[in-house]
């Protein structure tokens, strides 16, 4: 009994074996024999991670999730992937189109659209995210500050400004939507 328990054991490691150099070998094909340089924040050189920002009703940051990007991504790029996790975490995956990059009042800055859904049913920017004084600072608070990125060291835009559907945005409980946002 204990030489079939050895055989057995025998087997399987030559197997684990086996698996294992199959594995090193996929390794080595993907990353052409180099291993991955790590930061000191455990990111792969090239890489970095940007926090993405909720609220609460009484606007204060919450840290809600992250997004990794190349460091040599476009920054138009950066931001879409910025929009497309906010959307998800944050707005019930509300459409947020990062449309251009522009001058305004001398400082690049972002332009953000915010894309009203397509169905009448569904619960919108207007009827679910900028109704009433604490769902609106909730929603500001997350919309700028994780486009403004104010901690991020690198290249970034010194501003941002929202439209709806390609329009400005004028209503009461969201006024700072209705402008730019500068850091």
């Amino acid at each position: 009994v204990l030489e079939e328990k050895v055989q057995t054991l025998e087997e399987e490691n030559k197997a684990l074996i086996e698996e294992n150099s199959e594995l090193k070998a996929k390794i080595e094909e993907l990353t052409g024999g180099k291993d991955p340089v790590l930061n000191p924040d455990g990111q792969a050189e090239g890489e970095e991670e940007l926090p993405v920002f909720g609220s609460n009703d009484n606007g204060d940051i919450l840290l809600v999730s992250s997004v990794v990007v190349k460091t040599d991504e476009p920054l138009i790029n950066k931001m879409q992937f910025l929009a497309d996790e906010l959307s998800a975490k944050v707005f019930k995956n509300l459409e947020i189109k990062a449309k251009s990059i522009d001058t305004i009042e001398g400082k690049e800055t972002l332009v953000v659209d915010l894309i009203t859904p397509k169905d009448a049913n569904a619960i919108g920017w207007t009827d679910g995210y900028f109704q009433g004084s604490s769902g609106g600072r909730s929603t500001e608070t997350a919309l700028i500050e994780t486009f403004l990125q104010r901690e991020y060291g690198g290249r970034w835009v010194e501003g941002v400004m929202f439209t709806l559907d390609g329009e400005t945005i004028g209503l009461d409980h969201v006024p700072n939507l209705s402008q730019p946002n500068f850091k």
